[in-house]
């Protein structure tokens, strides 16, 4: 029921915007953002039910920190060569951050993720405010963050349906694909030559000595000829 609501909503959202890329969504949709809110998903739907609070309260926790605490974040990332450029690296360290435990055998996941989950929330609510093509529009944050809750908690309850031999290892496949992903992006991203949000430089005006630019116009109100 969960699955169907949210997609009923997300299919009317995308039927308003006329299923153009002006979507309000389009952006928590990007195969960037999508992998790790999957991975997320598998991540917690594989957990012991005695981890899952622990997990959803370090979540959470992560999640408020990076909205409150990303300007640090932004300051930190400013120097990293392509971070500013492309979302400060967000998608590709929550790639690798999920990835992580989640190619562990499920014995030792819940050690690994319970602290490694504050720092994928951070990541993922930092991505969604960069991710904002409105302008501050008041209803893209809880529209965004609710579809990315949607995303992971629907493959979370559904992952325990699943609970088989092959699925695990399928998910431990797609884990080392995070990973790979996380670090060949992220490489590529800071290898790029757009290593910096900066502005173009203004162009050079003529030398047109003490007044530069209005000499034709003082020369015209002198009653000279303009030179050229």
């Amino acid at each position: 029921m969960l699955a169907l609501a949210g997609a009923a909503a997300l299919a009317a959202s995308a039927y308003q915007s006329g299923w153009q890329g002006n979507w309000l969504l389009a952006s928590v949709f990007a195969a960037e953002r999508i992998l790790p809110l999957v991975g997320l998903g598998l991540l917690l739907g594989q957990l012991p039910r005695r981890a899952l609070p622990f997990a959803l309260a370090s979540l959470v926790f992560g999640t408020a920190a990076g909205i409150l605490f990303r300007e640090p974040f932004f300051t930190l990332m400013a120097a990293v060569s392509g971070a500013a450029a492309h979302f400060f690296l967000t998608g590709p360290i929550a790639c690798v951050l999920i990835g992580l435990p989640l190619v562990l055998p499920r014995c030792a996941r819940a050690w690994i993720a319970l602290p490694l989950l504050a720092p994928v929330g951070a990541a993922l609510a930092i991505a969604t405010l960069l991710g904002d093509p409105t302008l501050h529009e008041w209803s893209y944050r809880p529209l965004a963050f609710a579809a990315e809750v949607w995303i992971s908690a629907t493959v979370a309850l559904a992952a325990p349906a699943f609970d088989r031999t092959w699925f695990t290892i399928a998910a431990r496949i797609f884990a080392s694909w995070l990973i790979a992903i996380g670090f060949l992006y992220g490489g590529a991203y800071m290898a790029a030559r757009r290593t910096a949000l900066e502005p173009p430089p203004f162009p050079a005006l003529p030398d047109d000595g003490a007044f530069p630019g209005f000499g034709r116009v003082l020369q015209e109100l002198d009653g000279k000829e303009p030179a050229g």
